[in-house]
């Protein structure tokens, strides 16, 4: 009988576990989570933190989930070696576990904030359901002010939910441009100009220098004579796959830990899912960490079939992200400005701005010759699966088929699919 060990529990290690068994009820399965919770989901953190849900509903299972499946979960358990050789894991505290297959889903973490006053109780990142309750009581106990480092996605949604319990939120960007990652510089402005709208404030060009007070957060000092009153930070700068000394087993590393189209690593009966894995990005035609939770779940859905003997290929990831604030949607895939191209083939953009009433709504579609390899969607974001669509498939489209598209008639698009 098999030993189906999985080293994390979030989107891709759910997914796998679920699969698994499908393909498998009789096998011994064990799930190993430095995370102290049953599964939940990262994306609707912000949603509790904003009072719009309460922390049970973050759960993505029932509580008999583990019981259902036959798992054995071990919580708290982070993981720091790795044997290919006698298929073992081990964890910091010594504990050993043997395989027959394996999957590494360990995901990944928020970079930490190393300027002085970086380590004071009110500064906080927000990855974890551990790091949203910590924040939920920081708001319980009565902060007012808020300042939010960094302009990507989590650091906008995580202002946005403390905007809606009230708080004064101010963001500071170190760069010219909030959503760099997501959004053209046109798009981010709309998203901005619109936050600013509903109460936000902005200092782009600016970076923290410190964090100030004894035992408690005080300010944010941005310059050494300007300081921003604060009772609450939280740092956006990023993630970064939880790679850490996996090399030293003899795993291959890139950018993640690298699988091959079946989700395989470079070591017999190892597979990776998730954000701890490099893929194939399909726009971009490279390997890459595409991680989103779409991305995630398929990955962790495709390697727990593989690791029961299917023989399922993963076709590539895409960076997609969507967000919405105060009743504005934003929507980008694949790639959102021509510089960031491959630089082979013919490249273009097409651009459109609409007003409509008091809503403004902006679609830009980035074109490899006649192959769709992006888009950005503001406003109206109906024309999202089908542009998606499209740019999976990543075929040609005539003039005839690109000016059906342009024209958002979304049946006959569909039909390009086919």
């Amino acid at each position: 009988m098999m030993t189906y060990i999985v080293v994390g529990n979030s989107a891709a290690g759910l997914f796998a576990i679920e699969e698994i068994r499908r393909h498998d009820t009789e096998s011994e399965l064990i799930v190993l989570t430095a995370e102290q919770e049953p599964s939940y989901s990262r994306c609707l953190t912000t949603y509790f933190l904003a009072g719009d849900i309460p922390a049970s509903h973050l759960y993505l299972r029932n509580a008999d989930f583990a019981e259902r499946l036959n798992l054995k979960i071990v919580y708290g358990v982070k993981v720091n070696r790795i044997d290919p050789t006698r298929q073992m894991v081990r964890s910091i505290d010594g504990r050993e576990w043997h395989y027959s297959k394996l999957l590494i889903a360990m995901g990944a973490s928020a970079n930490k904030l190393t300027i002085p006053g970086g380590t004071l109780p009110e500064v906080f990142t927000l990855r974890t359901m551990g790091d949203a309750l910590a924040i939920n009581k920081t708001l319980d106990q009565g902060a007012k002010k808020a300042v939010v480092i960094g302009g990507g996605l989590i650091s906008l949604k995580s202002a946005y939910a403390l905007r809606k319990r009230g708080l004064e939120v101010t963001v500071v960007v170190s760069s010219g441009q909030i959503l760099s990652q997501m959004l053209d510089e046109k798009s981010a402005d709309m998203i901005q100009a619109h936050l600013r709208v509903n109460g936000f404030k902005f200092l782009l060009q600016t970076e923290a220098m410190t964090i100030t007070g004894e035992d408690h957060v005080q300010g944010v000092q941005i310059t050494p004579k300007t300081e921003l009153a604060t009772n609450l930070v939280i740092v956006g700068k990023g993630v970064h796959p939880n790679i850490r000394g996996l090399s030293d087993f003899g795993f291959n590393i890139g950018q993640g830990l690298q699988v091959d189209s079946s989700l395989a690593t470079n070591h017999p009966n190892i597979y990776a899912a998730g954000d701890i894995a490099e893929t194939w990005d399909l726009v971009r035609q490279k390997f890459t960490v595409n991680a989103t939770w779409p991305n995630a779940t398929t990955q962790g859905r495709i390697a727990g079939a593989n690791m029961c003997g299917r023989q399922e290929v993963y076709p590539g990831s895409l960076s997609l992200n969507s967000v919405d604030f105060f009743g504005l949607s934003a929507m980008s895939v694949g790639i959102t400005k021509l510089q960031d191209n491959n630089g082979t083939g013919d490249w273009d953009q097409e651009e459109d701005l609409k007003t409509v009433g008091n809503m403004s709504n902006y679609r830009k579609l980035i074109w490899q010759g006649d192959i769709l390899r992006g888009f950005i969607l503001v406003g109206d974001t109906s024309q999202c699966g089908v542009l998606t669509g499209l740019i999976k498939v990543g075929r040609p489209l005539t003039q005839a088929q690109k000016s059906l598209t342009l024209a958002k008639r979304g049946a006959l698009a569909v039909g390009i699919m086919k």
